[in-house]
């Protein structure tokens, strides 16, 4: 029997919200993608050629960044060839949206509002989105949510951790009522100290939720406790990874520690919720109905099926700030054109990206990178810092490698106070020294790790 607060979120709550408050059609998307997921390949192509060529047109004809960098080229030539016409756009690159945030924008009356991510590299990147494309996304993640068997409004425990999802004072009492209202429950990641992991593993066992969800490396780490401890654990729903990079060794132990399937997703802030994974967990299928994403060699040629490459992502539906063959700075390996299940939607293999270290406690816990990028690359950054990366040298001593935007200089040590008190708030006491840099060295791949553990890189 469906349970009160099941019913009080999916039939009250949510509709109310979407339908009435907010009145954004999600779940007259979400209706229609149940019903084309099934669609043939050459019935989805043609609906994605329709809406790429549409988002191609309006592009070059009204936002100026494009205009200028796609020479030759219409709005009536690319809506006619989307496909040959994609080909002929730049790569859009994250520095692009900072330096050139005015002329990529296009104000519609779309209800448009500003977005901020850390990036990958812990730079901040600030860009607009809109409601049109937020009712996309939204739906997305509903429809991500049935692949993995979770039911609407069902419950939902979340291991989370970035401060503006997670909130203090009156935005965090906010979320709170919204938990309960939705019939979540939020578990913070930046705080994964022993005792605290121990308390979340019997929240978790108490509640037993229908979905729990997290960061790929929050998960693996509170298995490793639930498993090294003994805790009596059980998670009669699924497992959702949606941050972060899935490993094979980490699936593993999560799915032995939590005894249920993982699901993997993949999305970024920039352009939401991009590939999940179904039930026969042959790749994450790329939702076509919003995304276009290209799998490309450091040539821009895609690659071949079972390759890796450099993923460029192509929103359909944020017309307010179009980003089109948009450089994430992940890589996967592309998969099959279907999978077995009948979806039309083509496949990542898997997203690799990078294995991310965590800084790690006096007392066993772990301090996960997503917190670093926040704090120094979002919350107590100005504009002042380009890059940062933060290297533990052993328990007790830190570096925090800075290098300042153009023109800032010092400047990108005024909050060192401020940052090196938070560190220690999470990491305990220990030794924390700035450095300003002219550069970081990327991995051999031309990453950029914000976290370095050399402590294991010892063992």
């Amino acid at each position: 029997m469906m349970d009160v607060r099941r019913i009080l979120a999916s039939r009250i709550v949510d509709p109310v919200l979407w339908k009435i408050v907010k009145r954004y059609p999600v779940f007259d998307r979400l209706s229609e993608w149940r019903q084309r997921q099934w669609d043939t390949a050459a019935a989805l192509e043609a609906r994605q050629a329709r809406a790429l060529g549409a988002l191609l047109g309006h592009a070059l004809a009204r936002v100026p960044y494009y205009a200028e960098r796609v020479p030759g080229l219409t709005p009536e030539g690319a809506a006619a060839a989307p496909g040959d016409s994609l080909a002929r756009f730049p790569v859009l690159e994250k520095r692009d949206l900072i330096l050139h945030a005015d002329s990529l924008t296009c104000e519609m009356d779309r209800g448009s509002y500003w977005n901020l991510t850390g990036g990958s590299t812990g730079e901040p990147v600030r860009f607009r989105q809109d409601v049109v494309y937020q009712t996309h996304a939204l739906a997305t993640t509903m429809l991500f949510y049935e692949w993995a068997g979770v039911p609407h409004g069902a419950s939902h425990i979340k291991l989370w951790g970035a401060p503006r999802d997670l909130g203090s004072g009156r935005v965090a009492r906010r979320r709170r009522l919204a938990d309960w209202l939705f019939n979540r429950i939020t578990l913070d990641a930046f705080d994964m100290s022993e005792q605290t992991m121990r308390r979340y593993a019997e929240t978790i066992a108490r509640s037993r939720p229908a979905c729990l969800e997290g960061y790929a490396d929050a998960l693996y780490e509170l298995a490793v406790r639930v498993e090294r401890h003994g805790l009596p654990m059980s998670v009669p729903g699924a497992i959702v990874s949606s941050a972060g990079t899935l490993l094979p060794h980490m699936r593993e132990r999560i799915e032995s520690a939590f005894g249920t399937e993982v699901f993997d997703r993949y999305g970024t802030r920039e352009v939401g919720n991009v590939a999940a994974e179904c039930d026969r967990h042959e790749g994450l299928h790329v939702l076509g109905e919003t995304t276009i994403v290209e799998v490309v060699d450091e040539d821009g040629r895609a690659v071949s099926e079972g390759e890796e490459g450099e993923i460029l992502v192509t929103n359909l539906h944020n017309y307010t700030m179009p980003l089109i063959r948009y450089r994430i700075g992940d890589r996967a390996v592309r998969g099959a054109d279907r999978c077995s299940c009948g979806r039309p939607y083509p496949l990542l293999e898997r997203v690799v990206g990078r294995s991310e270290s965590c800084v790690r406690r006096r007392d066993g816990g772990v301090v996960l990178s997503e917190f670093f990028i926040h704090v120094i690359g979002v919350e107590y950054n100005d504009g002042s810092i380009g890059r940062f990366q933060v290297v533990q040298e052993a328990l007790d001593r830190i570096t925090v490698v800075i290098v300042p935007s153009e023109g800032a200089g010092e400047r990108a040590l005024a909050r060192e106070d401020e940052i090196r008190a938070r560190i220690q708030q999470m990491v305990g006491d220990c030794e924390i020294s700035f450095v300003l840099a002219d550069h970081i060295d990327p991995t051999p791949t031309g990453k950029h790790m914000y976290v370095v553990n050399k402590m294991e890189e010892r063992e």
